[in-house]
């Protein structure tokens, strides 16, 4: 069974056949070199009410909200 993992700049997704929170790797899309975040977590933050969400959400990457989120404990995240 393969994982999604999405681009924090673009946005494209991959496929991997293991399951972890990110990954680092070169875009094929984007060409940029960073983080992809796994399809859950990416899931989770679209789930974030917008009234709740910081102030420049919409600018910011993926990984930048991932991060901001779980700083201002609007996710959290569990072991498996």
């Amino acid at each position: 069974m393969s994982e999604t993992y999405v681009c924090a700049r673009c946005q494209a997704a991959v496929e991997r056949d293991f399951e972890v929170r990110s990954i680092i790797r070169t875009c094929d899309e984007c060409g940029e070199n960073g983080r992809f975040l796994h399809k859950a977590l990416v899931e989770s933050l679209s789930e974030i009410a917008t009234e709740n969400r910081p102030e420049g959400w919409e600018q910011m990457t993926l990984d930048e909200r991932f991060e901001a989120a779980l700083k201002e404990g609007l996710i959290t995240i569990t072991r498996k």
